[in-house]
């Protein structure tokens, strides 16, 4: 690993007890299953999953139609439900908060592994993260996947592959969509301790792809698998989630999002961008391509979806769009953040340079989604968090800071049916 790479700033050395992290998270948690409890019953997708939960729970064995994912979270809600013997929508709740935070042990520990002494203050901004806070307390299978992406990489990362295969696999049952970030963990095998030059290390790169990714790319053979047999990725409302409907739209959401998540990183690398005016190689080619993106991103931009056409005011991630959509100036103002977003991941130095995979990665799991939600995000979230360089010590507690206000107000607007995500 090339721990060093990722301290490119002053960063005051300092020791997080892990106490500290542990009662900010179980006050946040006191806080948002709290609120979560004043709204009640089930809120926009919760609408779809608490049925199908309740349906397991009294021994149903059908899977609804309207349901796109396996319901390996349901029926797994469901079966705890049994054996307490009583149901209700906030002991749902209180059942996926309790396996979705264990997201942020493994967290704690992969952020270790490049920078101790900031794994607490990280760990801390992952769970406040606004676009990802009011999900631990509601009936969504977004975090449980998250948990075993997390996971995988964790052990993926740490020479384990056949757990790594096995989280690998529990993420797919939980989410298709995770076979996407089973497809980046199998690169980070396969390129593991290669140098990229001429002739390329092909002999070695084959003995990493089938001997140490073997596990890895089981679960990819078995997905292609399951897709030819389901004649597809989703397993319900087919017509909305079809493999075909790419939405590059997707894309100018997420760097969008991300940009307003890490505007302190954004900040950071600013003068690294600037740098590469010092490049005559590299600034022309820059240029021509912040230009160039310019003319494909608001030639490029739609919102095709039927379901990010509706309710403009309250969903906000809909909201968005609609303003991207009918004003084309706001449309074109936006482009200055998520050229900045995409450039300073381009430009930030990550802890191996098998890491730089995510920028390849990252825009095609967006795109390969047809519906926008800012949860499809979650995994890029949690790998940026992880694999950025160090900020100063005043910039990481601000970021934690401004994350607990916006996920304080996100959930607040959540509860009271003023807006969801």
């Amino acid at each position: 690993m090339e721990e060093s790479a990722i301290r490119n700033v002053s960063v005051a050395p300092h020791t997080e007890h892990p106490a500290h992290t542990v009662l900010l998270v179980l006050a946040g948690c006191t806080f948002g299953y709290a609120l979560s409890c004043v709204l009640g019953g089930p809120a926009s997708d919760e609408g779809f999953h608490a049925p199908q939960i309740w349906h397991y729970y009294q021994g149903g064995t059908d899977h609804f139609d309207n349901i796109t994912v396996p319901t390996t979270y349901h029926y797994v809600i469901g079966f705890v439900m049994r054996q307490i013997g009583y149901y209700h929508d906030y002991l749902l709740r209180l059942t996926s908060l309790l396996v979705a935070l264990c997201v942020l042990p493994v967290f704690y520990q992969s952020v270790r592994r490049y920078l101790p002494e900031h794994a607490g203050v990280r760990t801390q901004q992952l769970f406040f993260t606004p676009l990802m806070f009011p999900y631990f307390f509601m009936i969504y299978t977004d975090l449980w996947a998250l948990l075993f992406v997390a996971t995988c990489f964790y052990f993926t990362l740490g020479r384990r592959y056949i757990l790594g295969g096995l989280a690998a696999l529990v993420a797919v049952l939980l989410r298709q969509d995770s076979i996407i970030w089973v497809g980046l963990a199998y690169l980070l095998v396969a390129t593991e301790n290669l140098e990229f030059r001429r002739p390329l290390p092909i002999k070695p790169l084959l003995g990493n792809a089938f001997k140490r990714g073997a596990p890895l790319a089981l679960v990819l053979l078995l997905f292609l698998g399951f897709v030819i047999y389901n004649g597809g990725v989703a397993v319900g409302d087919r017509t909305a989630h079809q493999i075909s409907q790419f939405n590059i739209s997707n894309l100018y959401v997420l760097l969008t999002c991300a940009w307003l998540l890490f505007f302190p990183l954004c900040i950071q690398q600013a003068g690294r961008i600037l740098a590469l005016r010092h490049c005559p190689k590299v600034w022309p080619w820059v240029v021509l391509l912040v230009l160039g993106g310019f003319l494909f991103y608001m030639g490029t931009f739609s919102n095709p979806h039927p379901y990010n056409n509706t309710l403009f005011h309250f969903f906000m991630h809909n909201g968005l769009m609609y303003l991207m959509s009918e004003y084309v100036l706001f449309r074109a103002l936006l482009y200055i953040p998520i050229a900045w977003m995409a450039l300073t991941l381009c430009v930030m130095p990550y802890p191996d340079k098998r890491c730089y995979w995510l920028l390849l990665v990252a825009p095609i799991a967006v795109i390969s989604h047809p519906l926008i939600e800012p949860r499809y995000y979650f995994p890029i979230y949690l790998l940026i968090q992880l694999w950025r360089p160090a900020m100063n010590t005043t910039a990481e507690w601000f970021t934690l800071a401004y994350y607990i206000v916006a996920a304080s107000f996100i959930m607040y607007g959540t509860v009271t049916g003023w807006f969801f995500l």
